[in-house]
């Protein structure tokens, strides 16, 4: 029976995928039961070389989650030890909830919300209008898994999708209906609103800096369930208070936990949610379930759909 350790307790709904074929360790054990593990589950903790020499029976480490930043990949590479991770597995989550937020900016839900609990009847009714989305454009930066979803409700609606995405040929931009644009630029010009769904990386970190904002049209929303990282929140903060930009839904933060005296929580005109677009019962089910189903994979020498670290197949069978 295979031995699998766990920094946080695992959903009741994938314990049975384990039943006479593993045993769960930790998350409160020993030193001494990590280093009898052949496989770690991993949600947010750092697994970093110290704690992978830690641990000399491992060979295989499933991420519970798409970003896996918190996992050396490099040094499990060296060890041996495959690396995989569930990139599928928020995709309809977060897809609805990037859908939810530009619904919920575009038609000023939470004012209302706000003003009809306070007795604020039409307090606003002939100063703030919400936008139509039929008939605009949606520009998405990134038309990966996710991006590609959130293009098919938005046609669905009636809205135009251009799409700027380097890794986007024009095939699967045919067969997805989507218009691709040549830069990001042109397409930050041409949308009302624009979901942003790229990874994070140096080279996309504050892509959306004061410059970007200001190619956006006049009262255009920006919605993020990417990364933070990807935008300038002060330059945020700055063109939503101009009214430069018309509103935005954000559900990633450059820091996170948001601090509480973030001017983003004063503004009227942005939509928050606790990076939580994945989560939902069938999308966490999800996860969980796909993580363990690829450790057992490679714990049984099959290779894992989600497997980072290929060069390390064949090699993963102790150290």
């Amino acid at each position: 029976m295979f031995r699998i350790w766990i920094d946080e307790p695992l959903l009741d709904s994938v314990l049975p995928m384990l039943d006479g074929v593993a045993e769960i360790v930790g998350p409160s054990a020993s030193a001494e039961d990590l280093a009898t593990c052949e496989a770690a589950l991993v949600p947010g903790a750092r697994w970093d070389a110290v704690r992978m020499d830690a641990a000399p029976c491992l060979r295989v480490l499933s991420r519970i989650g798409v970003g896996y930043d918190n996992i050396d990949v490099a040094a499990a590479t060296a060890r041996g030890i495959l690396v995989c991770y569930t990139p599928q597995a928020p995709t309809i989550s977060t897809a609805e909830h990037a859908v939810a937020l530009l619904f919920a900016v575009a038609k000023t839900i939470c004012i209302g919300d706000r003003d009809a609990r306070a007795g604020r009847w039409h307090a606003q009714f002939w100063t703030l209008k919400g936008m139509e989305l039929d008939g605009r454009t949606l520009g998405l930066v990134g038309a990966g898994r996710i991006g590609a979803r959130v293009a098919l409700v938005a046609r669905a609606v009636g809205m135009r999708v251009l799409v700027f995405d380097p890794y986007l040929d024009a095939m699967r931009a045919a067969e997805l209906g989507l218009e691709r644009s040549d830069s990001l630029e042109a397409l930050l010009r041409e949308s009302d609103a624009v979901s942003l769904h790229a990874p994070a990386t140096p080279e996309t970190r504050h892509m959306i800096d004061a410059v970007r904002l200001a190619q956006m049209k006049p009262g255009a929303l920006l919605i993020n369930t990417a990364r933070g990282s990807l935008v300038d929140e002060d330059a945020l903060v700055a063109a939503l208070r101009s009214g430069h930009l018309g509103g935005a839904g954000l559900d990633v933060f450059d820091r996170e936990p948001i601090a509480p005296d973030h001017p983003l929580l004063q503004l009227d005109n942005v939509v928050l949610t606790d990076h939580i677009a994945s989560h939902t019962w069938a999308g966490h089910h999800r996860l969980y379930e796909t993580a363990v189903h690829q450790a057992l994979q490679a714990l049984r020498g099959e290779r894992p759909e989600g497997l980072l670290n290929a060069q390390v197949l064949g090699k993963a069978d102790g150290r």
